[in-house]
């Protein structure tokens, strides 16, 4: 009895992919490996490769995708979003269909310092702690920021936890998109994420920070705001329900 084709695209088979693959990229990356046809000029100058180790990479059956992928050139480095479509026949062996690659869509930066923010000294005896870290990037060029807490010095402080996109909340490369859509937000003052569950079940500051909700997040000089607008954990509004603002240590 024949043996049944194996999955063909494992996280591992992902990754043997992109160095398997690697010639590809000079093909479909175009003008990025052009060397001087001179032999002495072109050892003058520095080698061009696409730095895999500093992208994105996800899989899905058959493609593999590198996104926001460094291309380091004589002329310096440029950033691409790189496709790799592939098909397996019942052997396992793989064929490569096609290579494209694009530039990749400038990010969008916003004034988010990172560091770490002291709360209010109103809430919580003014323990309350988090800190901001950032930027990464997501498929189409928007960044995204994060915010952690620790249980010291405060186990309340809130949100535990957070992430959130810089981007019009209108956009459809906004992750939230639907979710602000049905909300009817559409202002551009927040950049818009989610908050994670409070660290201590015992905290409850009040129904608009549980696990899930929705927040926006604005900072200006050396004070960020979250604001919730979502209430009993499951409704999201169209204006903030709740707001605290931290300020960087």
């Amino acid at each position: 009895m024949p043996e049944s084709p194996r999955p063909i695209l494992k996280p591992a088979l992902a990754l043997g992919a992109v160095a398997f693959f690697a010639v590809a990229v000079s093909t479909a990356l175009n003008g990025v490996h052009a060397q001087d046809q001179e032999a002495d000029e072109a050892a003058a100058l520095p080698s061009s490769y696409a730095q895999f180790q500093y992208a994105t990479i996800t899989g899905t059956n058959n493609v593999l995708n590198v996104t926001m992928l460094p291309v380091v050139t004589p002329k310096g480095t440029v950033y691409k979003n790189f496709t790799l479509q592939v098909s397996a026949n019942a052997e396992g062996q793989i064929t490569v269909e096609s290579a494209t690659a694009v530039p990749a869509p400038t990010t969008v930066v916003t004034a988010f310092k990172t560091g770490v923010y002291l709360g209010p000294s109103s809430i919580n005896k003014g323990q309350n702690q988090i800190t901001i870290s950032g930027p990464g990037v997501v498929p189409g060029g928007t960044t995204v920021w994060s915010l952690t807490s620790s249980s010291d010095p405060n186990v309340c402080t809130y949100p535990a936890s957070a992430t959130w996109y810089v981007g019009s909340p209108t956009s459809l490369g906004n992750p939230l998109y639907a979710r602000l859509k049905k909300a009817g937000i559409t202002s551009t003052a927040y950049s818009y994420g989610s908050a994670g569950n409070l660290s201590n079940s015992s905290c409850n500051p009040n129904d608009a920070w549980s696990g899930g909700s929705l927040i926006g997040v604005s900072q200006t000089g050396n004070s960020i705001t979250i604001a919730s607008f979502t209430t009993l954990g499951f409704a999201d509004q169209n204006s903030p329900k709740d707001q605290i603002t931290y300020t960087l240590k």
